[in-house]
């Protein structure tokens, strides 16, 4: 039995794609021409296949009547290793076995391949990477930093898709989670575009942060978010959750405080074409929670809130309807928060301590707005998760540790980030104890304090629609 490996060529630091040349014997079935198709079709997993290399080939004999069917290197001249059925067809038919050489060389082998022939320990190889739209991120460890020349070439060569290859330099920073990144093979370019959940995302993947690894924590935090629905994105960065929701019937005001990831933010609900239901921000966290949910009050207290529906075909005889154009939003505060910066979101539930008193006062008791739903994205080490990230949450909240199991919540794996170190999602109903407590900076009588300064102008001006009452 043969196996066809690359040759291996550890300690190779600049490329030799010719060093990975190499003749192999294997074992062919000469049939006739005719019977080919039969042969692909029903005895495919018998058939040697491999990238770039033809497995019929001319019969040195009867080139006209027959061909040579190349088969798996595990198959001898006798057949053994061959499937029930291969033997069957080839002892009716009088099929004879024949000797062919294959020559193989760099562009027959797969990344993986070439990576575990060169590099110290193939068991530890760096075959995989993210991949962002035509940029691969590796993650290199130190041991492999001198061959990284060479892994940036070989992943390159080896995608028909990727066009960049960078790796990571440094951790990602907190306040504006990018990471410093340096191209190790292919184009300097760092504008990505990536399609996710029917939208369209484009940025500069050196100054934002994006994981497409989280494609699926996407998805299912949107599918909670119905048309009609309203979404407060406090960290939104360039609009993985604002612009699906949105696109399916949402009203979103999402906010980043990475000018970077704000202007691509802006740029995607453009791309989009969902200008009329996203609002857009660029400020700290905790000062867009507090203004954000101040100014819906606000505006939801004087009527019904609405946005434009995508206009459907309709009978062209049929007028549409002014209820038809429009998506109404009842609620009178968000539905929904999503705090998605895993390092520290969850301190940042201390913004909504007091925040209903201070927004509503006393003036609102027989229709008080709805508590929102917050969907808090974190990290833990420790071997209690559930336990460590609600007493975390109840700390930041102000809501005793002891009674945490009578909070209205769920605790969601997201991933593993490292071997002991786990993403997760707190999605937490804001309990009416924190939204109405008396925080040290309101006066003991609960009296509502003086009104914040209004938000300046979102980029675009994007408006919010009154629906016809």
């Amino acid at each position: 039995m043969v196996s066809l490996r690359p040759p291996v060529r550890r300690g190779m630091k600049e490329l030799d794609k010719g060093a990975f040349n190499q003749s192999f014997p294997v074992v062919g079935l000469c049939v006739p021409t005719k019977s080919i198709g039969q042969i692909q079709k029903e005895l495919s997993k018998d058939i040697l296949r491999m990238p770039k290399l033809r497995n019929v080939v001319d019969s040195n004999s009867n080139s006209m009547t027959h061909k040579i069917v190349l088969l798996n290197p595990e198959i001898n001249n006798n057949l053994e290793g061959a499937s029930d059925r291969l033997q069957q067809l080839a002892q009716e038919n009088k099929w004879e076995t024949v000797e062919h050489t294959i020559d193989l060389g760099y562009e027959h082998w797969g990344a993986d391949e070439i990576l575990k022939a060169v590099l110290p320990d193939p068991s530890q190889a760096p075959t995989s990477y993210e991949q962002i739209g035509h940029i691969a991120h590796m993650n290199l460890r130190d041991e492999y930093l001198e061959y990284k020349s060479l892994i940036g070439q070989i992943i390159l060569d080896k995608s028909t898709t990727v066009k960049t290859v960078v790796n990571k330099l440094d951790t990602i920073d907190n306040t504006f989670r990018n990471f410093k990144m340096e191209v190790l093979a292919g184009d300097d370019n760092f504008v990505a575009t990536v399609r996710e959940n029917d939208c369209i995302f484009r940025f500069d993947y050196s100054k934002v942060y994006w994981n497409s690894r989280l494609h699926s924590e996407h998805e299912r935090l949107i599918k909670m978010f119905g048309s009609g629905s309203s979404i407060c994105d406090v960290m939104a960065g360039v609009g993985p959750f604002a612009i699906p929701a949105a696109k399916q019937g949402a009203l979103v005001w999402a906010n980043d405080l990475n000018p970077a990831s704000f202007n691509a933010l802006c740029d995607n609900v453009r791309l989009n074409k969902v200008q009329a239901r996203v609002r857009t921000f660029n400020k700290d966290g905790r000062d867009f929670i507090r203004k954000a949910f101040t100014e819906y009050y606000k505006i939801a207290k004087n009527g019904t809130l609405s946005i434009p529906a995508h206009q459907k075909k309709t009978n062209a005889n049929r007028a549409v309807s002014a209820k038809e154009q429009v998506i109404p939003i009842t609620s009178r505060s968000f539905d929904h928060v999503v705090m998605n910066l895993p390092a520290i979101a969850i301190e940042f539930l201390d913004a909504f301590r007091g925040l209903f008193r201070h927004i509503t006062g006393e003036n609102d008791k027989d229709t008080p707005p709805n508590l929102p739903l917050i969907h808090v994205h974190c990290f833990t080490k420790s071997e209690e998760p559930e336990k460590d990230i609600l007493i975390r949450a109840c700390k930041a909240l102000g809501f005793p540790e002891e009674k945490r199991a009578e909070l209205d919540a769920n605790v969601y794996f997201v991933r593993k980030v490292a071997p002991k170190k786990d993403m997760y999602c707190l999605s937490l109903r804001l309990p009416e104890s924190v939204a109405y407590a008396i925080t040290p900076n309101m006066e003991d009588n609960g009296a509502k304090r003086k009104p914040d300064e209004e938000f300046a102008e979102p980029r675009d001006d994007h408006k919010l629609h009154k629906a016809d009452c």
